[in-house]
């Protein structure tokens, strides 16, 4: 037998030998294949990382993903506290572009209203053209008596009408504009830290961006890239700002075009520092509240069948701080959702 032949018959006899078992043969595998310790195992079943080893979660270096216990982040980022991918989970499928990898799916984000131009992304119309959800929809103000400084129990009532009332518009991840240029830091971190506990339960995730500045505020918010602003109590305030920055808000419109395509705001007013949240809320056309007063004693919810009453136990006792208000009567687009006797705690308004 010639040589070339001996050599052709060489080949494909290791060649076989790979395929069918797998093995090295020659020091080398067959085209396709890729050697792992002392076998070859198919190319395409490895999945290589950056630094050329197999990757088998994704994980931030430490082996668990980055994310917050209580299933919120901050600054745009998104945690929903799962921990790390199990190794040997099938990563998502590669979508070719403009589509998106959307809980393990390719969609399309222009015309997807469950993921409108972005993953989670909900449109109430269920009508996505162009990235954009169409039609009008009803927008939500929920003004809370309530001071978040002194962190209530994460199941207390007062926590469940505060994570009610953002975590109303069905996108995941929830998007919140969190307005804290006045507010107390640690109120900030309590609120946002029980609305992200509730998340959590829900399996939902919440993105909270922090903006110090009311004038941002009034440029960036929109329904494209946010689904609720949450003015915190402004309590560390300079007199007077608070009306002026009410006006403002309602001047340019930008948060009433927000609410009208369906946004939420939450506005949390207790008793401690300035007390000027109701000339805030009224000045920007949002609730009318002449004033409000700090308050003792237990509290009864009289909507229970309201989106924010859902789930609330009554009576209930609040923290210190909690405040009353004068505004407008309950009936109609407006909900005295926790009162006292005959003063409102939590009020739901409805923007059509």
């Amino acid at each position: 037998m010639r040589a070339t032949e001996t050599a052709i018959i060489a080949f494909a006899l290791a060649l076989g030998a790979c395929a069918a078992g797998n093995s090295v043969v020659g020091g080398e595998c067959a085209e396709g294949y890729v050697q792992q310790g002392d076998t070859c195992v198919l190319a395409t079943s490895v999945q290589p990382s950056q630094d050329g080893g197999v990757q088998t979660n994704q994980d931030g270096g430490d082996g668990s993903t980055a994310s917050n216990d209580d299933g919120g982040a901050r600054d745009g980022s998104t945690a929903s506290g799962d921990g790390a991918i199990p190794p040997n989970e099938t990563i998502g499928p590669q979508c070719t572009a403009p589509d998106l990898e959307c809980n393990g799916q390719c969609i399309d984000p222009s015309s997807d209203p469950d993921n409108c131009g972005s993953c989670g992304h909900v449109c109430p119309s269920n009508l996505c053209v162009l990235g954009k959800c169409q039609g009008s929809a009803p927008g939500h103000v929920v003004v809370i008596g309530h001071d978040y400084a002194s962190a209530p129990s994460t199941f207390s009532s007062q926590a469940r009408v505060l994570s009610n009332a953002t975590l109303m518009p069905a996108s995941n991840p929830l998007r919140v504009m969190s307005y804290e240029q006045y507010a107390s830091q640690t109120a900030v971190a309590n609120a946002e830290g029980l609305v992200g506990s509730e998340a959590k339960q829900l399996g939902r995730t919440v993105s909270f961006v922090a903006i110090a500045s009311s004038t941002d505020v009034s440029n960036k918010i929109n329904i494209d890239d946010y689904d609720v602003l949450v003015v915190h109590d402004q309590m560390r305030a300079p007199s007077g700002a608070l009306a002026q920055i009410g006006t403002g808000w309602a001047s340019d419109g930008n948060i009433a075009s927000f609410l009208h395509a369906g946004g939420v705001v939450v506005v949390l007013s207790g008793g401690t520092g300035t007390a000027e949240m109701p000339a805030l809320a009224t000045n920007a056309s949002l609730l009318s509240v002449t004033s409000q007063s700090v308050i003792t004693g237990s509290l009864d919810v009289l909507a229970p069948a309201d989106a924010v009453g859902e789930g609330v136990v009554s009576p209930y006792a609040p923290k210190p701080s909690t405040v009353t208000f004068d505004t407008e009567s309950n009936g109609g687009d407006v909900v005295w959702v926790v009162a006292q006797n005959s003063a409102p705690v939590v009020v739901h308004k409805v923007v059509p």
